[in-house]
């Protein structure tokens, strides 16, 4: 795959920060996004330490003026974005009846707005250009979760948004598809636990005996299935799910 502008958002920390690497040790030049102005510029120190190319920028994916200020500010420093990884999000669990109406615009406001600014921000150079890449960062969440109304509802609608761009955007070369993460430790695995009134290292035992290949995943593990997608040789795919998550399970 040739050198292309791969624009990563919640670079900073996680599946993020993974994936941002992931595409630096590929030769491609990584604008790390993130809210987290420390954690940005730490992810892409890293990257620029081990020989990569990488800027870091702050933006709040909700937000359209800095959406497009970041997207300017990467160009500036690259040139056109040609591959969108749309991985910012958090989570604020609860169940439907109890979830506050900030918690639930805060959840779908990044992960599934924050994804269509993006999308919508970038996809032009790439349409002029006739090729792009924009990979979703989904969960298996989106197939039903308790106590996560919002989340499982944003991810549920970020595979939508995946679909129906992917039918958009194919007449220009441009691929849309989506890699949905299963238990995988991050900073939220903490959250989970302290929801499960469960230790860490307890929460991380009882989520692998759930899992058929019996073991947590990695943020290089959803790196790997982003590079398949962002890859030259899958320009015959989009309009896609993969869940990572060790063999199907709920």
């Amino acid at each position: 795959m040739q050198s292309r502008v791969v624009l990563v958002t919640g670079g900073g920390s996680g599946i993020g920060a993974g994936i941002a690497r992931a595409f630096a040790s590929q030769g491609h030049r990584v604008a790390v996004v993130d809210r987290n102005e420390g954690a940005a510029e730490k992810v892409a120190d890293q990257i620029r330490a081990d020989g990569g190319s990488a800027v870091a920028v702050v933006c709040d994916v909700g937000d359209p003026e800095a959406v497009g200020r970041a997207v300017e500010q990467v160009t500036a420093a690259f040139g056109p974005v040609g591959v969108l990884v749309n991985n910012a999000g958090f989570a604020k669990d609860n169940n439907v009846l109890d979830m506050p109406l900030a918690d639930w615009d805060a959840v779908v406001d990044t992960h599934l707005r924050g994804s269509f600014l993006m999308l919508r921000a970038t996809a032009p150079a790439m349409r002029e250009a006739g090729w792009g890449r924009v990979v979703n960062i989904s969960s298996i969440s989106a197939l039903g979760d308790d106590e996560r109304v919002n989340y499982v509802a944003a991810k549920a609608g970020l595979e939508g948004l995946t679909r129906a761009a992917a039918l958009d955007l194919a007449p220009h070369g441009i691929t849309v598809n989506a890699v949905g993460p299963g238990v995988v430790q991050t900073g939220m695995t903490e959250v989970s636990a302290a929801r499960a009134g469960r230790t860490l290292e307890e929460h991380l035992r009882v989520q692998a005996r759930s899992i058929p290949r019996g073991r947590i995943g990695t943020p290089h593990d959803i790196a790997r299935a982003v590079l398949f997608f962002a890859a030259e040789d899958a320009d015959f795919v989009t309009g896609q799910i993969l869940y990572v998550s060790g063999g199907p399970h709920g």
